[in-house]
């Protein structure tokens, strides 16, 4: 799947999980996540 994590092993992670790797992701991408707030910044 994208950036080289297999479609079985993102979908049998815990949604927790599932969220911090998006984050992870997002981030090494450039993005940033206000950790208050839970959600992207603008």
């Amino acid at each position: 799947m994208k950036n080289g994590v297999p479609f079985d092993i993102a979908f049998s992670l815990a949604l927790i999980e599932r969220r911090a790797f998006a984050v992870a992701i997002g981030e090494m991408k450039g993005a940033r996540y206000d950790w208050n707030q839970l959600s992207w910044e603008a």
